[in-house]
């Protein structure tokens, strides 16, 4: 794959294809990563006997990709982060996830066909990933038949996000946004060299070697835009320096970078942790220069940034489900204000099935065939 400044680099990506599995459809799963440290990547996380089976964030993820699995879809499960591990370097990131699609496409042992059809799904920090994906895929990978994008709790804008974080209880994920930034940028790295106080030196070694629950632990409430941590703390977002790499990286700005196929976009009016607006915003302009984009809003108060994904796993599914069955979308912009992801009438109690079958899934229930293939293996040897 290729960096930011299209120097050579590369990454790994993890790919699942369930007992029953169905040609020429793959799911480009983006897991959020949200943290720095190399053993946080999917493709560490999620290996047996890893720590992080056991990880809670990667149980909650299970949710939703082993109902993929279920319906026969063949998952690519990118380290779209990069061997800099750059959290929040959304273009970085678009590329690394594109890339990963292109080898899978490639790696023949899996059977996919060039004109494999391809849906982007990712939530939170896994939507930076997804955003750009959608962004790019037309100017950096055009010959991916991508069919449609999925993407929820949106951080749009990076500024604005760790800026609404900081002091607050995940203020953490300032930490782990920033890291990922200076490892990501060059030019940003230099800049921090001049900058970085030993407290802020301190907790960008941290994050670089730890995942997102023990950054969270460590750093709530921390007013990370200070003079604790950076020189001219207060004013570091500002700088013309860093103003030149954020300012790239807000989804939507440029009307070159407008996804070509259907976009599906759902947010928390209440999100606490990633600004609702900025993701409208984005999706208003992706409209505006020729996207057609279902953009779903939530508008129950106990409806938050964690509980969107979980409750909205039904519509996530049926989405993902008709892009593969060639159904219509909606042309333009679209706009749905529910409560929440179960009040759409179509997922009510369909939807509500599959929300049940997803939390069977991470508490034990048998998923395909169980060793039935490896005895019918052995038989056929003898």
């Amino acid at each position: 794959t290729a960096g930011y400044e299209d120097e050579p680099s590369h990454t790994v990506t993890t790919v699942i294809v369930p007992h029953n599995a169905k040609s020429g459809q793959l799911v480009n799963y983006l897991a959020y990563i949200d943290s720095n440290g190399a053993q946080c990547a999917p493709s560490y996380s999620m290996r047996q006997g890893s720590k992080f089976l056991n990880d809670d964030l990667l149980n909650y993820q299970q949710l939703l990709f082993s109902t993929f699995l279920n319906e026969g879809w063949i998952l690519t499960i990118p380290d779209y982060q990069g061997p800099q591990r750059a959290f929040a370097a959304g273009r970085l990131e678009g590329r690394m996830s594109l890339d990963g699609i292109r080898a899978a496409l490639n790696f023949g042992e899996i059977g996919l066909e060039k004109n494999t059809s391809v849906v982007t799904y990712g939530y939170s920090g896994g939507a930076i990933a997804s955003g750009w994906t959608a962004a790019l895929q037309a100017s950096y990978a055009p010959e991916i038949n991508a069919i449609g994008f999925a993407m929820g709790g949106t951080p749009a804008n990076v500024t604005s996000t760790v800026q609404s974080l900081d002091k607050g209880v995940f203020s953490g994920l300032c930490v782990a946004g920033i890291t990922g930034i200076i490892y990501a940028y060059q030019v940003v790295q230099d800049w921090f060299q001049n900058h970085l106080y030993p407290k802020g030196n301190d907790a960008i070694e941290y994050a670089r070697s730890h995942c997102i629950t023990d950054i969270f632990s460590r750093y709530p409430f921390s007013h990370v835009f200070s003079d604790d941590f950076f020189r001219n703390g207060s004013s570091i977002l500002y700088d013309p320096t860093i103003q030149s790499v954020i300012s790239d990286i807000v989804l939507g700005l440029k009307e070159s970078e407008t996804p070509k196929a259907p976009v599906y976009m759902f947010h928390s009016q209440h999100d606490e942790i990633v600004p609702f607006s900025d993701a409208r915003k984005t999706s208003h302009n992706w409209a505006k220069h020729g996207a057609d984009v279902f953009f779903q809003e939530f508008s129950d108060l106990p409806i938050g940034h964690a509980l969107s994904e979980i409750t909205n796993i039904p519509n996530s599914l049926f989405f993902v489900r008709d892009r593969f069955a060639g159904k219509p979308f909606p042309k333009g912009y679209t706009r749905k204000v529910t409560g929440n992801g179960l009040e759409e009438p179509n997922a009510s109690l369909a939807g509500l099935g599959e929300l049940v079958r997803a939390i069977q899934d991470i508490q034990g229930r048998e998923v395909g065939p169980a060793d039935s293939e490896l005895k019918q293996f052995i038989l056929d040897r003898n």
